[in-house]
């Protein structure tokens, strides 16, 4: 349901001051006798239900028995978007920064910046069992001290507004909302994958607005984002894409979840222990449902009595661990279910078993304590007649039905489909031919596996063009944090099947985005999301500014001071660094200059790393390591080139390559090399490194590798392992066969051979014996004797070549030369996919069985 996170904000806002009045004469109400609430105003019991009095304190009964239910209900029914973007202390938390009074601290270029909560601080780390924790505390506050007290109630709520306020003023963004608030974690638990009507913001045209306040309205009354991101993943911008990637590792998430129905029923046990010392057998759950607690303050003192047969301790203790208890208890039910989902998934061959077993406990938990939660209360307080209570856990029992069964069979494996099939509409859209292709139908119209199917079924003469449509998903995606670069390869698996796409053509991909936006090549996903909202919003403003300045383009230098001061004040506050503001104000520069400047950055690094790739070749001639690291730089080369020679002529462009020498420094090259997309080249850099310097290669002083992946050959040269340098790979690296190969080709060669090492005159192969693999010499030389004469083989040479494309016994004998030989076998089935992986090792082949001479 659009509608919600599309209501206009100006409204919004009349109905946040509305609430925020409504609150304020609420606690007015409860401090000062004279302000009461009108007993007309006040919601009546059922006189059929419960002995009614007539009572002088309804602001408990109004806030505990209307209001929290009615918000509850919200979230269920509405989903969190109505909800967060009316929420009174949310309102409140934003006031500093609307009147421009939060506090600063001084960045890196010494310019004061609003202060942003660190994800990876203790409170960024931790926020979720110090909500958790507020809100057991707010619920034993409830029952030992502000049940039906005007004035503890009075205070609860002034000390939460002062709280709002202070981390409003504090910390930038939605802090309070995010990591201080109890209702945080509720709304992520109630709201689970997607609410009810909640939006599916994966999918369709993107909004550059949140679904909560984190919004503003220009002066031409039109609406702009003004979310600085205080975390990622942000409930706030796609529920569902949150629920997916807080599945796992979110510290204190899991329990909260859990723990959440064990609380709502122990909460509630401890009420009707209270209501069985207050009201008659019969009536005891009615006079809990209309809030007969709060209909007398004297009532507070024997509220607990109860509790004292139960548990014979204080009730400041018995609270909080009967509390403590239920939440436990319901921890381990829910593990329990979770472990029996997960066994089941696994018996029947899930993939991920474990995933959708934590899904779908959580989905029931959500159910069960939603339902537990109205069973006891009723937010019409009788208002509706005797059966409207009824008429509410119907609607609450419906509704969790249908996102109980919506998300069962729900994966994000789905998620990840949906969201990559948005992203393959936009780059599908303006294919020529797509019409025919769609027989009628319109693209925004197919679900997501047909526009899979779509990709695939295209005609052959696009397929020059899949490449440039998977860049533009996988760019898409990464820019608004809906993919990791760490996880691309295998998350984007089921689309490059679609394209027909390998993995090469996947980290050449990743190569040529490193080099378009260099500066998110070291941010991890968390970050990405971070970077790019930020930007949104800082050019949101930017466009702001220049339409009250009537100005088309920026230049800063020719701003009035006033709107230098605005202009600065907007990069302070973006959260920004200077490189990433820069690249935001220069969308808004003029157009030439920006083209100009960015290609000659790219010249520079065309230029910058050809001249490294030349120095590693050199440096191959005396060292066969360095040759595969050639071949890597080398892919960088060609994904700068390609980003350079579509602005450059191609006459200009090849003097100015000609020109290039060897240059740079080995540390330069390793530096850049151990940032490459392909974790074996990172590997291998690491690797040789190793072995040229083994007493200066420190593992805890290498720069991190945020979101770049890692490979089983990369940990072993992280781990130091004895096996991580394999004596094959000087011999494979050494070869003239695989000479295009970059680390990771050769690492493939390797682990789908075996090395043999022959002696002096070894038999390798009777004549006419069948021949189940491919015999490459690396070192030595080997005999082919036939009847008529003998033929010698050397390095890089093959054996039994011809029988296998031919599938057929060869006559020849074949023994090891004289001076034996090392040699490298390929088993049948891997011969084939070593002549696609390597165009190199397929030229030498076809020579030597051509009667050519290899090399």
């Amino acid at each position: 349901m659009q509608g919600l996170s599309l209501w206009p904000e100006r409204q919004a806002r009349v109905v946040r001051w509305c609430l925020l009045i409504g609150w304020g004469l609420l606690i007015l109400s409860l401090l000062i006798p004279a302000l009461q609430l009108p007993e007309a105003l006040a919601p009546q019991c059922d006189p059929e239900a419960a002995a009614c009095v007539l009572h002088r304190e309804p602001g408990n009964r109004l806030f505990w028995g209307v209001v929290v239910p009615s918000s509850v209900l919200m979230l269920v029914v509405l989903s969190h978007e109505l909800w967060r973007r009316i929420c009174p202390l949310a309102f409140l938390s934003q006031l500093f920064r609307h009147l421009g009074w939060q506090r600063q601290v001084l960045n890196k270029q010494g310019k004061p910046v609003v202060v942003k909560i660190d994800a990876n601080s203790w409170l960024g780390r931790h926020h979720i069992q110090l909500q958790w924790s507020l809100l057991i505390a707010g619920l034993c506050l409830r029952l030992l001290v502000v049940n039906a007290s005007p004035i503890g109630l009075a205070a609860l709520l002034l000390v939460t507004i002062a709280a709002a306020l202070l981390v409003g003023w504090a910390y930038g963004g939605k802090a309070w909302c995010q990591y201080f608030c109890p209702m945080g974690p509720v709304q992520t638990v109630i709201t689970g994958q997607r609410g009810a009507l909640g939006s599916t913001a994966h999918l369709g045209p993107r909004s550059k607005t949140s679904q909560s306040t984190c919004r503003t309205v220009r002066p031409d009354g039109s609406e702009q984002s003004a979310c600085v991101a205080c975390q990622a993943p942000c409930i706030d911008l796609d529920a569902e894409r949150a629920f997916w990637q807080q599945l796992k590792g979110k510290r204190g998430l899991r329990w909260a979840w859990y723990s959440y129905p064990g609380l709502v029923l122990m909460f509630f046990e401890l009420m009707m222990q209270v209501e069985a010392h207050l009201a008659p057998p019969n009536a005891q759950l009615s006079y809990l449902r209309y809030g007969k607690w709060a209909f007398d303050a004297s009532l507070s003192s024997r509220a607990l009595d109860p509790l004292n047969s139960l548990l014979p301790l204080p009730k400041l203790l018995a609270v909080p661990l009967l509390l403590s208890l239920g939440a436990w208890l319901s921890v381990r039910v829910f593990s329990a279910i979770e472990g029996r989902l997960q066994r089941g998934l696994t018996r029947i061959g899930y993939p991920d078993p474990s995933e959708l077993a934590i899904s779908r406990t959580r989905l029931l938990a959500t159910f069960l304590a939603v339902n537990s939660f109205f069973w006891f209360v009723d937010p019409t307080q009788g208002a509706m007649g005797p059966h409207g209570g009824q008429w509410i856990r119907s609607l609450v029992l419906t509704v969790s039905a249908i996102v109980l069964f919506r998300g069962w069979g729900r994966d994000q494996a789905t998620y990840r489909r949906e969201s990559a099939s948005d992203s393959l509409r936009r780059q599908l859209k303006d294919l020529p031919g797509l019409e025919a292709a769609l027989d009628g139908r319109q693209l925004d119209q197919l679900p997501a596996q047909e526009v899979f199917t779509l990709a695939k079924a295209l005609p052959l003469a696009l397929r020059s063009q899949m490449t440039t449509i998977y860049r533009g998903v996988v760019r898409d995606m990464l820019d608004t944090g809906r993919l990791d670069q760490a996880s691309a390869l295998v998350q984007l698996a089921e689309l490059r099947d679609a394209l027909d796409l390998s993995t090469d053509d996947h980290l050449e991909v990743m190569r040529v985005l490193a080099e378009e936006e260099p500066a998110l090549q070291g941010l991890d996903q968390r970050e990405r999301q971070l970077e790019e909202l930020r930007r949104e919003a800082l050019a949101d403003a930017l466009e702001q500014l220049l339409g009250a300045a009537n100005v088309e383009v920026l230049n800063p230098g020719q701003l009035r001071p006033e709107l230098r001061q605005q202009l600065e004040r907007l990069q302070a506050n973006s959260g920004l660094e200077a490189e990433s503001c820069q690249a935001v104000l220069s969308r808004f520069a003029p157009e030439g200059d920006i083209a100009q400047q960015r290609l000659q950055q790219r010249c520079q690094r065309l230029t910058q790393e050809l001249g490294l790739q030349r120095l590693l070749e050199q440096e191959g001639q005396r060292n066969a390591l360095f040759n595969p690291l050639a071949v890597a730089m080398g892919l960088k080369v060609a994904a700068t080139l390609e980003l350079v020679q579509q602005h450059r002529p191609k006459g200009e462009l090849a003097e100015m390559l000609r020109n290039v020498s060897a240059a740079g420094s080995l540390e330069e090259a390793f530096a850049m090399l151990w940032l490459d997309p392909d974790p074996d080249t990172a590997g291998w850099t690491l690797m040789l490194q190793r072995t040229l310097q083994p007493a200066q290669v420190a593992i805890n002083n290498l720069p991190p590798r945020p979101g770049l992946g890692s490979s089983p050959f990369l940990q072993a040269q992280l781990a130091a392992e004895p096996e991580a340098a394999h004596p094959a790979l000087v011999h494979l690296a050494a070869s003239t066969s695989f000479a295009d190969l970059p680390p990771a080709g050769l690492i493939w060669v390797l682990n789908n051979s075996s090395l043999r090492h022959a002696t002096a005159g070894e038999l390798l192969r009777r004549s006419g014996e069948p021949s189940s693999a491919l015999l490459l010499i690396l070192q030595g030389g080997a005999v082919v004797q036939s009847k008529s004469d003998q033929q010698q083989l050397g390095p890089d040479q093959t054996i039994d070549a011809q029988a296998l494309m031919r599938q057929e016994a060869s006559n020849d004998s074949v023994v090891a030369g004289s001076q034996g030989a090392e040699l490298l076998v390929f088993p049948k089935e891997a011969f084939e996919a070593l002549m696609q992986r390597s165009n190199q090792f397929t030229c030498a082949l076809l020579r030597q069985l051509s009667g050519q001479a290899g090399g």
